[in-house]
């Protein structure tokens, strides 16, 4: 599991880099969080798995962004 989601991180770094500002992040989050939601309420186990580590990559992209100046520059009134 930790390597699939060290693979779903890579490829959000690749793809997106970092993010412009912890508001970003927390979209991202919350998009991934309503699909975990939906995924729970269909009861289908499955996409609960894929839509948990997909917020969990979310999350863990989100602390390490706390490392880069710019998003921590444009995240502070």
């Amino acid at each position: 599991m930790r390597a699939e989601l060290a693979v779903r991180i890579a490829a959000a770094d690749n793809r997106y880099g970092p993010f412009a500002s912890t508001h970003e992040a927390m979209g991202v989050a919350l998009e991934e969080w309503n699909e975990l939601c939906l995924a729970i309420h269909m009861n289908n186990l499955d996409a609960v798995r894929e839509e948990a580590l997909d917020l969990a990559a979310v999350c863990i992209r989100l602390a390490e962004s706390m490392e880069n100046q710019t998003t921590r520059a444009r995240s502070v009134k």
